[in-house]
C-alpha cells in the first residue's frame, strides 16, 4: 500500500512537471509579439466542373474596409488548366482586382481554408492572410500554401504567396524590432551532416515585397528534427555556419 502510494505521488509529479515543462516550451521567435486575427472559414462552394469547368470557393467579410465596405474574395480552380488558379476580389460585390496564383487552388484543399485579417505591417489597413493545406504524405503533409492580401492606400491589394512548412498549429507573424511592422517567420526542412534540421528565416513587407532581415535577430536558425518536438537552436553548427542556410525569398516566391 506504502508503494503503491508512493508510486502513484511520483507519477502524479513527474506527468506534472512534463506537461508544465511542455505548455511553457517556446521557439526563440515566440517571445515577440504578435498580431490580433480575426479569422473566418464561411467559404461557399460553386461546383461548376462538370458544366463550365470551375470550382469556385468564395468568402466574404462585412466591414473589411474602414467605410464598412465589404470584401469579398474568390479562387477559381479551372479543371484544364491546373498550373494556376485565379483570385479575384470584389468590394461591396464590384470586382476591383484579378490575379493569378502560381500553383492550383484544388478542389481538395480550398475549400474551408482559414482566413486571417489583421494589420500585419502597421500602416493602419487591414491585410489578409490565407493557408493552403497540402496534400502530401508524411513530412511533406505540413507543406501548406500561405497567401497575403496587403491592403495598399488605395484599397487594392499586393498579393504576396509563398511555400511554407507548418505543424499543425497557425504560426503567428512576430514584431521582432518593436516597430509595428510585424515580421513574417518561414520555415523549410534541411538536412546537414546526417541530419534534418527546421530552417527559420525573418523577413519584412517593404516596398510591396518580401525582403529577408535575419539581420535584426541574428538568424536563420536551426532546430534538430526529433522524434518530438523541439524548441532549442542545434548546438551541432555554430551561428555562423547556419548563415548558409539564408534564403532571399520564401520557397515558390511569388508576387503580383
Amino acid at each position: 500500500m506504502i508503494l503503491y502510494f508512493y508510486r502513484t505521488a511520483f507519477l502524479i509529479v513527474f506527468y506534472s512537471i512534463f506537461f508544465i515543462n511542455s505548455s511553457n516550451a517556446q521557439y526563440a521567435f515566440e517571445k515577440h509579439s504578435a498580431p490580433f486575427y480575426k479569422t473566418y472559414n464561411t467559404w461557399k462552394e460553386y461546383d461548376k466542373i462538370a458544366t463550365k469547368g470551375t470550382y469556385d470557393c468564395t468568402l466574404s467579410i462585412d466591414q473589411f474596409f474602414d467605410n464598412k465596405d465589404s470584401l469579398t474574395i474568390q479562387l477559381t480552380w479551372f479543371a484544364a488548366q491546373i498550373d494556376f488558379g485565379m483570385i479575384r476580389i470584389f468590394r461591396n460585390k464590384r470586382q476591383i482586382q484579378k490575379m493569378k496564383q502560381s500553383g492550383s487552388f484544388s478542389p481538395l484543399t480550398m475549400k474551408g481554408g482559414l482566413v486571417m485579417v489583421s494589420d500585419i505591417n502597421g500602416d493602419g489597413y487591414k491585410d489578409v492572410k490565407m493557408i493552403q493545406q497540402g496534400t502530401g504524405n508524411g513530412v511533406m503533409g505540413m507543406l501548406v500554401k500561405v497567401l497575403y492580401l496587403f491592403q495598399k492606400n488605395d484599397a487594392l491589394f499586393q498579393k504576396i504567396s509563398f511555400d511554407d512548412m507548418v505543424f499543425e498549429e497557425h504560426r503567428a507573424e512576430r514584431d521582432v524590432d518593436d516597430d509595428g511592422n510585424h515580421e513574417i517567420i518561414t520555415m523549410n526542412l534541411e538536412h546537414a551532416n546526417g541530419h534534418s534540421y527546421w530552417a527559420y528565416n525573418v523577413f519584412e513587407y517593404s516596398d510591396e515585397s518580401l525582403r529577408n532581415v535575419n539581420f535584426k535577430v541574428d538568424y536563420p536558425i536551426l532546430i534538430q528534427y526529433t522524434y518530438k518536438r523541439n524548441y532549442e537552436i542545434t548546438q551541432h553548427m555554430s551561428m555562423l555556419q547556419m548563415k548558409k542556410y539564408e534564403r532571399e525569398f520564401p520557397s515558390e516566391y511569388d508576387v503580383k
